[in-house]
């Protein structure tokens, strides 16, 4: 259980890092460009980690519907990764993460108790409350963005958390009895040859348009966050859906961190209690 929990842990690191990465260049490249090619990374980590181990053949060994189960999980996970990115252009990324992730932590325990059978029990319960507050008081103290309306920018949000709650369960569901890299590839295979037929149809490449150092950017936003979305199909193979929910909310948490350590923004009284909070629901949790 714990070897899952970290691996859902670590992939909410790599995401926020990911994230505070393409930030400075959401304006100038599509937000579905972006995701896209956090999932066609996470395609390549699986084959490869596949091939260098010998067990390229366990992609054979799945069945159409569980891997069509996958496809549509991972699908639903990186379409709410986009919406998220997306509605950074009506609502402060701060209010965007605390609705995203606090609806998406709602759902995901609900939708498991009612679907899949994880129980919530006190512990999970009381973590619960400790992370969201540690998220509230962490992210949702930022300005508004010029020119956003935050009414327009909800419905983007409140999806983002649905399609991540329904992308989760579906993937506990489907990954079972799958080896978990064969799973993590299957899946995420689906959204990336998707996202390349659309926007071939589209006309929406031009990646070759970008400055030097927005692909640069884009290059480690595609490396770290193609890990961490194997790491948490992974890390959702182990833990329950729940706890996975929970412990990947705490991503806003490392990307306010990160952006402390990188961009050195100041770190505010409110935000330090929020990180402790967020803190103490992990440790309830890993205990």
């Amino acid at each position: 259980m714990f070897r899952g929990e970290s691996l859902v842990l670590v992939s909410a690191f790599f995401w926020a890092l990911a994230t505070v990465l393409a930030k400075p260049m959401i304006h100038r490249i599509r937000p579905s460009a972006v995701v896209a090619s956090h999932a066609w990374v996470a395609v390549l980590v699986g084959a490869l980690a596949l091939a260098v181990t010998g067990r390229l053949g366990e992609i054979a060994s799945v069945g159409v519907r569980p891997a069509l189960m996958l496809g549509v999980s991972a699908s639903f996970i990186v379409g709410g990764d986009v919406f998220l990115v997306r509605s950074f252009r009506r609502l402060d990324a701060g209010q965007a993460f605390t609705v995203a992730t606090g609806l998406f932590v709602l759902f995901t325990l609900l939708g498991g108790w009612l679907f899949i059978g994880d129980p919530i029990t006190r512990a999970t319960g009381a973590a619960a409350m400790a992370i969201l507050l540690g998220v509230y008081l962490t992210r949702a103290s930022g300005d508004r963005v010029e020119g956003g309306d935050s009414k327009a920018g909800l419905p983007a949000v409140a999806l983002a958390g649905l399609l991540w709650a329904v992308g989760l369960i579906g993937m506990d569901r489907a990954i079972e009895g799958v080896d978990p890299f064969a799973g993590a590839t299957i899946g995420y295979a689906f959204p990336a040859l998707l996202y390349l037929a659309w926007a071939a149809r589209c006309g929406w490449f031009g990646l070759h348009r970008l400055a030097a150092p927005d692909r640069s950017r884009l290059g480690a936003s595609a490396a770290l966050g193609g890990l961490g979305l194997v790491g948490y199909a992974i890390g959702i193979k182990y833990a329950s859906a729940g706890i996975a929910a929970l412990l990947e909310s705490t991503a806003p948490v490392f990307a306010v961190l990160l952006a402390v350590a990188l961009f050195k923004e100041r770190l505010t009284a409110r935000t330090g209690a929020g990180v402790g909070f967020c803190f103490l629901g992990i440790a309830a949790l890993v205990a």
